[in-house]
């Protein structure tokens, strides 16, 4: 059972490898079920009747399995494209905000909030990799570097909009933890085990209802296929950054075009 969740937390990183070993796993599956049971024999009549049952049975809630975790993994996405809309917001207010201080305190200001949107922007391109983790923590570098200075060079000269200031830059920190919060798996392991179970059920039943048959193999090929895509999919949407499916920080980008 550990070897099996150890499999499963390497195949949630990488789409490519859970989409080859869940095929070739199914292939196998469906073959075991056609070449390892018994021949189909004439009074098997019965016994298929009830294998056909537990089959569709098992295929419909194998489907009903497939949408409820593709829906969670759709949610996590659209989660992690709401918190890049809202740090892109959050760096541009603050950079309106810094038009009420002096201008050296805006060359400053500006400077840093360049710097930061920066490394905004290599965090959302760069997956889950020790490089995020890296621009992750030059990130909260340099909100550390902006807070600083808007509380010992802006905020002791009693500026008249302090209050507002400090607001716009504090939601900087609240935009980029809330956007490490969604930074992660939202499939848990315990739904890939229950889905790949499951499949591997399926498709021996598949295998063991054309036993004995000449031709007719296209099942054994179709449905590894079609439920191998399925589960590409759903790690490709629920892994942050990486993979075709994955949020692209163009509202920071568009940011940076526009306002710097």
């Amino acid at each position: 059972m550990s070897m099996i969740f150890e499999l499963l937390n390497s195949a949630s990183i990488n789409s490519v490898f859970l989409f080859v070993v869940a095929l070739v796993l199914l292939f196998i599956s469906a073959y075991i079920g056609k070449y390892f049971f018994k021949k189909r024999h004439g009074n098997n009549v019965l016994v298929d009747d009830e294998t056909n049952i537990v089959l569709g049975a098992i295929l419909s809630l194998l489907a009903l399995l497939i949408g409820f975790v593709l829906s969670i993994s759709i949610q996590g996405y659209n989660e992690r494209q709401k918190t890049e809309e809202n740090e892109a917001i959050s760096i541009g207010v603050a950079a309106q905000y810094t038009q009420l201080l002096t201008p050296e305190q805006q060359q400053t200001t500006k400077t840093l909030l360049v710097e930061y949107l920066d490394a905004r922007v290599v965090f959302f391109k760069s997956g889950m990799s020790q490089e995020n983790q890296y621009w992750q923590a030059i990130s909260f570098q340099k909100q550390a570097e902006l807070w600083d200075f808007m509380t010992t060079e802006v905020a002791p000269k009693e500026h008249a909009s302090i209050n507002v200031i400090l607001s716009a830059f504090s939601n900087l920190y609240v935009s980029q933890q809330n956007t490490l919060a969604s930074w992660k798996h939202h499939v848990p392991n315990a739904a890939w085990f229950l889905l790949i179970v499951f499949a591997i059920c399926a498709n021996i039943l598949i295998g063991y209802n054309i036993r004995g048959l000449k031709g007719k193999n296209w099942l054994i090929f179709l449905l590894p296929l079609l439920t191998t895509l399925a589960l590409f999919i759903i790690a490709e949407i629920d892994t942050p950054g990486e993979g075709v499916i994955h949020v692209v920080p163009d509202n920071l980008l568009l940011l940076k075009q526009n306002m710097f």
